[in-house]
């Protein structure tokens, strides 16, 4: 039954707008989304106490950003890659991309800059100090200005943190959304050769650590346009059937890396594996995993998983500051940074309360936020 929601002042049909825009979307792709998400938080969080801290699976947390990476260009290749013919269709497709990504980002960057006000007015007005940082020296107004247009990851800035850091993503992938529409009104006819060889010296310079500054965005390239060879692949292969163990294998391949890897410099593997993992899910028939991620638990979590990845660093840095400043922990220097040192218990209801409360604001964000702006931008396009 079509879902209408009230946005913006208009009526519009969610699933109908969906459907013309992202056809035959893989609703397991997005709890694998969500899972992803939820583990970022996870690593985000300080190390109150290393019984809750010190595991590889929650230290290697951070390659769930090269998964993300990976799915959403399977995503946008099925969806664009035969449909970005002329230059307005290029601007509706980057538009959407903005529509996507920017009023959540801008949301958030607001509430940092707010951050940042209050932070200068407790240095200089009661003289509280952050052991950690000091207002406006690393979020300063270059990192904002860079921030406002996106550009705060893109080479060697030193301002990919800044401000909402987990949005140094949303900075690469904005803009290798337009590379790759770029490629596709350009020279579509070689456009998978031309995601092969940038995939492939990606790959090369992440390995060889010679990245030249342009580490974050080298990330993304690579992750990206494997994930458009990977929608390629299925394109040509429609009726090809992969062993059904398949996703089962890629899935607990996926698990044991995380738990086993202690060397950044076999980082690239993940992107093998969640391309393993895409393929087993997409081109093979019922099986346990496609089950497992059909769970409505596990599908929630994508459907607010973006909300939930801008939303839960602004919680864990408030909930921080509550240890830090009204309950005075006692704190210790780990991994460079002054962080409050808390019982098992209160680290257990620590973590209670900043999983609760991202889900809780996600939601919100979700439906007060990105969907409705995300739906705008749908209908402007399909208007135009």
């Amino acid at each position: 039954m079509p879902v209408s929601v009230t946005t913006l002042g208009e009526n519009i049909d969610i699933n109908r707008i969906t459907a013309k825009l992202i056809p035959n979307k893989v609703e397991e792709l997005e709890s694998i989304r969500g899972l992803a998400a939820l583990l970022i938080v996870l690593f985000h969080i300080p190390s109150w106490n290393a019984h809750f801290y010190d595991y590889n699976f929650i230290r290697n947390g951070y390659l769930m950003v090269e998964l993300f990476f990976v799915l959403s260009g399977y995503v946008i290749y099925s969806a664009y890659s035969n449909k970005i013919s002329n230059k307005i269709e290029l601007l509706r497709f980057q538009f959407l991309r903005f529509g996507r990504l920017y009023p959540v980002h801008l949301l958030y960057l607001g509430i940092f800059l707010f951050v940042e006000v209050v932070k200068y007015i407790a240095q200089n007005k009661f003289g509280i100090f952050s052991p950690n940082t000091q207002a406006f020296r690393e979020n300063n107004l270059i990192a904002l200005i860079q921030n406002i247009f996106l550009l705060q990851a893109i080479g060697p800035t030193g301002n990919a943190t800044t401000f909402n850091y987990p949005s140094w993503s949303i900075s690469v992938e904005f803009y290798t959304y337009l590379l790759f529409g770029l490629i596709v009104l350009l020279s579509n006819k070689i456009k998978n050769r031309v995601f092969f060889v940038i995939c492939l010296i990606s790959l090369i310079l992440l390995m060889t650590q010679n990245t030249f500054g342009f580490g974050e965005l080298l990330r993304c390239y690579a992750g990206f346009f494997l994930g458009c060879l990977t929608a390629n692949f299925k394109q040509h292969n429609e009726r090809l059937l992969l062993p059904p163990l398949l996703p089962l294998l890629s899935f607990l391949g996926l698990i044991i890396f995380l738990i086993v890897k202690i060397n950044t410099h076999f980082d690239f593997i993940i992107y093998f594996l969640t391309q393993s993992l895409i393929l087993g899910i997409v081109m093979t028939d019922k099986n346990v995993v496609k089950s497992l991620f059909n769970i409505k638990i596990f599908k929630w979590l994508g459907s607010i998983s973006y909300s939930m990845y801008m939303s839960h660093a602004i919680i864990i840095w408030i909930t921080n500051q509550l240890f830090r400043v009204v309950l005075k922990k006692p704190e210790l220097i780990i991994g460079g940074k002054s962080t409050p040192v808390l019982s098992f218990m209160e680290t257990m209801g620590a973590y209670i309360f900043v999983l609760s409360i991202v889900f809780i604001v996600s939601v919100i964000v979700c439906r007060l936020i990105e969907k409705p702006f995300r739906l705008k931008s749908r209908k402007i396009v399909l208007n135009n």
